[in-house]
């Protein structure tokens, strides 16, 4: 992977400002440990001092004032290991005894920059007021401060480098691999861009967010094809189902303009184009209404619909339709039944449902509108007793414009299924066709009815 391109990835940007954020709180962490363990430090060798002083003080109490600047020569022997730092004057300032120079009196603690051995040195220091008006200033150098000072500052210097470098590190490793992944949704769609639909994100199988994002993606193009394929089937059906109408429409308007010679001969010649094209606007008409209905446009609000009700409205409808054919329309139908829909839209697929069993079905033959409750599931069937549809053909008689051999001079676009099929999957239904021995029946099963 380039690195300039790993660099701009948002993976690596994030971890560094992660890393970032980690470096920051180790800094304050470094500053805190820093202080308090100073602030420890100094306060041991102050307490150190003081103690030296009442040392200092409990000597010269026993063997008398005058032997004080013995005293401090004696302690400035026996404390060589901590460079001390000792001075006695007195009232007139004075220097009486010590290891530095005489300096103006101050009381209290002090930091001295002071020359020890050839060298300057930082000396925390205190200064006291004798009886007498005399002055003892106490002092030490001692190296525990400053190793430990070099201690905190190498320790942490070198955590910061490492945690830096894993940082990095790790930014780079998993730049990298969601770089991968990354370019693998690309190259997909890129695929697809070339029209090669069939192509899916690969999937790892470690149930990470990658491959819940691969699952979605795969699902939507799964869909993709699906729907592109289904235009490309509806176009090439458009192509041949209506190419013969619109063929003879123009061969009879051409020949109404040859041979026609009379109004009535042209009426008649312009009455049959208007029923031709009245049947070509409501073949196109049903194709719009199942493309609305599959975008999921053009739907009224969602309500209780009395379905007992608005299917014996039907049959009482079609009862006259049935009886001009030489056919029987019964219903069997349960009372009470609602289930939550398109009013609309389930009036026109139970209206489809009845008037292509009327339609395909001879005459003498037997319809029935059916309705029950099985549980928590409500279903509505209408069967006939017709020449049904062989089973390796119903699946296909769903598709828009499909038509058995046997049904090719009925009257109708093929497209009475495919609406149905349409409002089905816009209600979370299932549809599903069998045998009625003989016959065919449509069963469509609601969910969560009541």
């Amino acid at each position: 992977m380039h690195p300039i391109r790993l660099i701009r990835t948002s993976s690596f940007r994030l971890t560094l400002l992660y890393a970032g954020l980690f470096i920051a709180s180790v800094l304050v962490l470094f500053a805190m440990t820093y202080w308090f363990a100073t602030q420890h430090a100094a306060q041991d060798e102050i307490n150190e001092i003081g103690a030296e002083f009442v040392s200092i003080q409990d000597e010269a109490a026993v063997a008398g004032d005058n032997r004080l600047p013995m005293i401090i020569e004696d302690h400035l022997r026996r404390r060589a290991d901590v460079r001390p730092v000792y001075l006695l004057e007195n009232a007139a300032g004075d220097k009486l005894a010590g290891n530095i120079d005489a300096m103006p009196q101050k009381l209290g603690p002090m930091v001295l920059d002071l020359m020890l051995g050839g060298e300057f040195h930082e000396v925390r220091a205190h200064g006291y007021s004798l009886p007498g008006a005399g002055y003892l200033l106490i002092g030490q150098d001692t190296p525990v401060l400053r190793e430990m000072e070099e201690l905190i500052f190498r320790t942490f210097g070198f955590g910061i480098a490492i945690t830096l470098l894993l940082a990095v590190l790790g930014g780079v490793i998993v730049s990298n691999s969601m770089l991968r992944r990354v370019e693998a949704v690309s190259r997909t769609a890129q695929a697809i861009v070339g029209h090669d639909l069939s192509q899916r994100v690969p999937m790892r199988g470690t149930d990470d967010e990658f491959d819940h994002l691969a699952a979605s993606v795969n699902g939507m193009l799964g869909r993709i094809e699906d729907l592109m394929r289904s235009i490309r089937q509806v176009s090439n059906d458009i192509a041949h189902d209506l190419r013969t109408p619109l063929t003879r429409l123009r061969q009879k308007l051409e020949h109404a303009r040859r041979r026609a010679t009379t109004v009535e001969e042209l009426q008649d010649a312009l009455d049959g184009s208007i029923a031709q094209m009245d049947a070509i606007l409501e073949t196109f008409g049903a194709l719009l209404r199942i493309a609305q209905i599959e975008a999921g446009g053009r739907a009224a609000p969602v309500a209780a619909i009395d379905v007992s009700k608005l299917l014996a409205g039907i049959v009482e409808d079609f009862s006259p339709v049935a009886e001009d054919q030489g056919q029987s329309l019964v219903a069997t139908i349960d009372a009470g039944l609602t289930v939550c829909g398109d009013p609309e839209l389930l009036t026109q697929m139970i209206i489809n449902l009845v008037d292509n069993a009327i339609r395909h079905s001879p005459k003498g033959a037997r319809i029935t509108v059916q309705a029950k409750l099985a549980g928590e599931k409500l279903e509505l069937a209408v069967a006939d007793t017709g020449p049904g549809i062989p089973p390796h053909e119903r699946e296909n008689v769903l598709r828009p414009f499909y038509r058995l051999d046997a049904s090719r001079t009925t009257e109708g676009s093929g497209l009475g299924l495919s609406l149905v099929a349409a409002i089905v999957k816009r209600h979370h239904a299932t549809l599903s066709l069998a045998d009625n021995q003989p016959g065919l029946r449509v069963a469509v099963v609601f969910k969560g009815a009541a």
